[in-house]
């Protein structure tokens, strides 16, 4: 969050609503906290007594992220520091390159801060007993955090004393800022920690006169400079810089040579801190919420640091927030939720676009960005807290096993890696040839790492390295129904290779789990290629074949095309406004003409450039611009551009852009020297992964080494675009499909029933359609049970004759026949929650307490895609919630409007769409579908009819 310095001493002054000086305590209970309904947690070891934690709530207003580093101060290898940018406090950076130049392990965002003039934090930053950022005058003072050598934290506000005094002349001028350009018309120190350079005379004005930069080096003014230009800041020494009347004394009272004292003193004592750093508010004082100086309204994202009663351990926390899913909560459920983690005072440090956490796993060389910062990527900050590990290597304590997914199906595998860890938690390295695996739970065979299942159940695989175990759940899936590859096909050259990419099965209740490439038997048609360890191979051989993948009775194909067929002119730089010329840097020069020179037609096109300036990489851009469009189109599906091209034997490299249809540019090589000045044919093969349609974008000549410099010409003409052969003749085996095994027509046994879900419009009677209105009245009286979709007339439902009749969407209510509960919820307003929060509540006791065997759920909405929640964790959350069900053996089903009819079987659940458009004219009535359930005990099915 961006706050003027300036501007919050006024408000501090006239003590507004936002910013108080005396904030009045809030009891726990005057905070409005949400209900929880669902929360999980999860935490691992960065070091030696630093703890992460991950905490998501999902609340009656919203899901609370919540990122956690606890920090155990009596450990001897925990340390607390500050981040700041090597390139100085007036540099902004983002948190986790902060805590990977820092090499900690953890980080999270700082002080409030201003952008202008320069990048400045607000309040007290203060590293091993040196102030890197000055206190806030006393009287305007906004709280601090601090950590004393004897790793005691407090949280108070912050004191000062600076001074600059000449032992020449015995007078002294009062610092009023350390590395701050908060007003230049302030006395203010800038030392090596600022940057680089001095303000210098950029803040010259009229009204204020000249800078004044008075320089020190090693105690001694080496210089006195009057508004001159910026100076470099000396390593072994500082700056002062002032304008306004306060630079008099500094002229006055100071000359070159002037031996000099500075005194820099903070209360509490500067020299009994290791760590401080500046906040915007106290928001928890010994136990209770209260709120000492700044308080940004509303529910944001918040970062703070917490404090233990005892004092032994800090509770560092970030919270998400302006985002669909993560909503943020105010200062004061901030400050609720740090007394809920254990903290007994805290202090609330920039928030809102600011709020990052980072961490640097132990057994990982990269810093991840943990939470989910709201301007979609970290804000650079000014400074930040970091958590380093200074433990040494320890002996091997414990070991953890892993695997990339623990879903499987039987006859495929998976395998493992052990990593080892320190007593420290430290990473410590596995011969992993020693690692012993075993088994147990379903049949199945373990060789080295590997394990593969034989049938289906849940099995827990162990290892064993040098006396240390660790184990694993695996559930093993029902057979593979389907496979499911990446791509259906692609093209490439001759004696090229291509990942064939992520493979997946699905079984019969729709569970979808990766499966890896060694499981499947491959077969290559066409004798184009082959297949090993999920590679493709092409041959030298030209055209077009088909991978066929196959495990058990699933099968599936990826159509491959090899080499490329007969070219076909797409551009014969004929005309000269189908091009633009653009160049890099802006010194360049480049100009585009024709050419009766031309290999083929009455053109060429001229294409003249001047790389003999400048050191850095540099080019001339041909831009394609056919009928002022921006890129040629190419047509279909072409592999490979060509061109001829007569060179000026200078060297530089020809190069081309494309954009496909995803908007991702990628980048054509046609020849890395024009070494010759004959006409030359070169050629450039269109990347495999290219979404089409593509257009070309560029055709360009660049020159990356600065030691040379040239000028010349190249002539472009008859560009051609090649194509693969084609596909259409390939025959393949036909690959296996997933159906629905409930999606059948059945018939009801003596003690089963029959229901039917269907809709009767309002605006039948309007569109006179009287026949379709007696076509599902004939269908509801063919069922013991009826549920229409929205209201129908006392009138009608007397012609009804089921033994039940339920209108559904009146929310929300449970109702029940036989073995069947059916649960009307409303996701009206964007998903269950925003629609009434409690709805979650009756809906986990309706699931939790059912009795009955089979559940059906109505929703207004989709819970996922186009027109689905728009809180997509919600969705996932409620799909979760009916899959807990459907594993304790009740059979799910979801029933809600749309545009379509459609099914979808996943996880175990059962999503029903039904085509709720309005009834507008006669012939509308034919998409009134209906859904007719069979019942017979613990056995369901259904069928979608009209």
């Amino acid at each position: 969050m961006k706050k003027s310095i300036r501007k919050i001493f006024i408000l501090l002054l006239i003590a507004t609503a936002i910013i108080t000086s005396t904030a009045p305590s809030l009891t726990a209970n005057a905070v409005n906290m949400p209900y929880v309904i669902y929360e999980t947690k999860s935490s691992d070891y960065l070091g030696s007594g630093i703890l992460y934690e991950n905490i998501k709530k999902f609340t009656s207003k919203g899901w609370w992220h919540i990122n956690v580093v606890r920090v155990d101060l009596t450990d001897e290898y925990a340390e607390i520091g500050g981040l700041f940018s090597n390139k100085g406090l007036s540099h902004r950076d983002s948190v986790s390159n902060l805590v990977k130049e820092k090499n900690a392990v953890a980080g999270i965002n700082g002080d409030f801060f201003e952008y202008n003039p320069y990048s400045y934090s607000m309040g007290t930053f203060i590293e091993k007993g040196e102030v890197l950022s000055s206190p806030i005058e006393r009287a305007y003072a906004l709280p601090t955090f601090y950590l004393d050598v004897e790793n005691n934290p407090d949280i108070t506000f912050f004191d000062r004393s600076m001074t600059l005094t000449s032992l020449n002349s015995g007078q002294s001028i009062r610092i009023s800022l350390i590395n701050k350009a908060a007003d230049m018309n302030m006395v203010t120190l800038l030392n090596k920690h600022w940057g680089p350079k001095s303000f210098g005379n950029k803040f010259n004005d009229e009204a204020n006169g000249e800078m004044v930069e008075l320089v020190v080096v090693d105690n001694v003014v080496q210089d006195i400079r009057i508004g001159k230009e910026a100076v470099s800041i000396p390593e072994n020494g500082y700056v002062i810089a002032v304008r306004g009347s306060r630079k008099e004394p500094l002229l006055t009272n100071f000359n070159v040579g002037d031996e000099v004292k500075l005194s820099v003193g903070t209360t509490p004592n500067l020299e009994n801190i290791k760590f401080a750093i500046g906040g915007g508010s106290i928001i928890l004082k010994d136990g209770k919420i209260i709120n000492s100086n700044i308080n940004i309204k509303g529910d944001h994202p918040r970062t703070g640091i917490g404090i233990t009663q005892d004092k032994k351990e800090l509770i560092i926390v970030t919270i998400d927030g302006r985002d669909n899913s993560y909503k943020g909560v105010s200062q004061e459920v901030f400050a609720a939720i740090l007394k809920d983690l254990g903290a007994y005072n805290a202090i609330n440090l920039d928030g809102g676009g600011s709020t990052t956490m980072a961490v640097k796993p132990v057994d990982e060389q990269v810093v991840k960005v943990v939470n989910k910062p709201s301007d979609g990527g970290q804000r650079k900050v000014v400074n930040g807290v970091g958590i380093f590990s200074n433990a040494p290597k320890g002996e091997l304590s414990y070991i953890k096993i892993d695997t990339d997914e623990t879903n499987m199906f039987p006859n495929t595998s998976r395998r493992f890696i052990v990593k080892g860890y320190d007593q420290y938690h430290n990473p410590v390295e596995i011969d992993q040839n020693q690692v012993k695996y075993t088994f147990e739970g379903v049949g199945g065979e373990i060789e080295g790492n590997r394990f593969k299942a034989k049938s289906s159940g849940n099995v827990t695989v162990k290892a064993d390295y040098l006396g240390i175990s660790s184990t694993i759940d695996l559930r093993i899936l029902d057979e593979i129904k389907s496979l499911i590859f990446p791509v259906d096909r692609f093209t490439l050259q001759p004696n090229e290779q291509k990942n064939i990419g992520t493979l997946y099965g699905i079984d019969k209740n729709g569970f979808k789990a990766k499966i890896y490439a060694e499981d499947l038997d491959w077969t290559v048609s066409g004798d184009i290629g082959y297949v090993e360890n999920g590679i493709f191979y092409s041959k030298e051989k030209i055209g077009a074949g088909a991978i066929t993948g196959r495990i058990g009775d699933s099968i599936n194909n990826i159509l491959v095309s090899v080499g490329s067929g007969k070219a076909i002119q797409i551009e014969g730089f004929e005309d000269i406004n189908n091009f633009n010329i653009t160049t890099y840097p802006n010194y360049v020069k480049g100009e585009i003409n024709l050419s009766s020179t031309a290999k083929e037609g009455k053109n060429s096109l001229s294409l003249k450039y001047d790389f003999t300036q400048g050191e850095e990489t540099r080019a001339s851009y041909l831009m394609f611009t056919p009928d002022g469009k921006s890129g040629l189109a190419l047509n279909g599906t072409p592999n490979k551009l060509s061109l001829w091209i007569k060179g000026d034997n200078n060297g530089a490299w020809l190069r081309g852009t494309i954009k496909d249809k995803n908007g991702d540019s990628h980048t054509l090589d046609f020849t890395k020297s024009l070494n010759s000045t004959d006409w030359q044919y070169v050629e450039a093969n269109i990347p495999s992964n290219v979404v089409y349609p593509i257009t070309l974008d560029r055709i360009y000549i660049v020159e990356t080494d600065g030691a040379k410099k040239y000028s010349g010409e190249i002539l472009l003409d008859s560009l051609m675009a090649a194509y693969p052969p084609s596909y259409d003749k390939i025959e393949v085996p036909t690959p296996s499909s997933f159906k629905d095994g409930k999606n059948i027509k059945s018939e009801k046994t003596e003690n089963g029933f029959s229901f039917i879900v269907t809709r009767l419009p309002k605006d039948f009677q309007e569109v006179n359609q009287q026949a379709a209105i007696d076509k599902i009245r004939n269908k509801a009286n063919s069922h013991n049970l009826s549920l229409f979709i929205g209201k129908t007339s006392a009138e009608f439902n007397k012609t009804i004759k089921s033994n039940k009749i339920i209108n559904v969407g009146n929310p929300y209510k449970t109702h029940r026949y036989k073995n069947l509960m059916m649960v009307d919820a409303s996701s009206a307003k964007g998903g269950i929650r925003s629609t009434n929060s409690q709805q979650w509540l009756w809906l986990k006791n309706s699931l939790a307490n059912a009795e009955e065997d089979h559940i059906l759920l109505f929703l207004n909405t989709p819970i996922f895609g186009t027109g689905g929640f728009t809180d997509k964790l919600e969705a996932e959350l409620l799909h979760n919630t009916l899959v807990e069900t459907f594993e304790k053996g009740k059979s799910i089903w979801v029933v809600y409007n749309g545009n379509t009819n459609k099914s979808e079987l996943k996880d175990g659940i059962r999503y029903i769409e039904l085509n709720s458009s309005k009834i507008e004219k006669p012939e509308d009535a034919k998409n009134i579908y209906s859904i007719e359930f069979i019942v017979n005990g613990k056995d369901i099915t259904y069928q979608i009819t009209n």
